[in-house]
């Protein structure tokens, strides 16, 4: 009787570590990945924290599912800002961001999906807190209705004012 209920104990370990991984593929993660991402940067340093706009543009190279290239800009100013080219790859979950002076960045506390990717990683010794929202995707909660929707035209009414031509009948 021991050794079944021991047996079991392991047995329920062993699923309750199952349990706690992501069911999310590399290859989920990059296509929810790709595409322009804009937002908010809060860099904590020991001198305070400054917030920075950011925009991150990561697009898949067309023979992989899990890696590509991008831009990454930091605006500090309406003329002072930064843009920088990286490569990036998904790799068990970590997102890898390689940029073309050889700095390295690995995303691993992250939150993604088709909206909004927020998170944080270690820029040397500054912790690097984002909330970036896609601005590739449009949703209707983008555009500012004014509190009262908007009947547009269907196709039926495209017919009904379509000018005609004499000679299309």
């Amino acid at each position: 009787m021991k050794k079944l209920y021991t047996t079991l104990m392991i047995a329920m370990m062993g699923l309750m570590t199952l349990s706690f991984t992501s069911c999310e593929t590399d290859e989920e993660i990059a296509y929810d990945l790709e595409g322009t991402w804009r937002g908010n940067m809060s860099i904590a340093d020991a001198y305070g924290e400054s917030y920075v706009d950011s925009e991150i543009t990561f697009l898949r190279y067309s023979n992989s599912y899990t890696e590509g290239n991008g831009l990454w800009a930091d605006y500090y100013g309406p003329r002072d800002y930064e843009v920088y080219r990286f490569e990036w790859y998904v790799d068990f979950g970590t997102i890898y961001i390689r940029f073309e002076d050889g700095a390295r960045v690995e995303i691993r506390s992250y939150s993604l999906n088709s909206n909004r990717f927020r998170g944080r990683f270690w820029d040397g010794d500054k912790e690097v807190s984002f909330e970036l929202r896609n601005s590739t995707r449009k949703y209707d909660y983008d555009y500012n209705w004014g509190g009262s929707h908007y009947r547009t035209r269907s196709a039926d009414d495209a017919t009904e004012a379509r000018p005609t031509h004499p000679r299309i009948k």
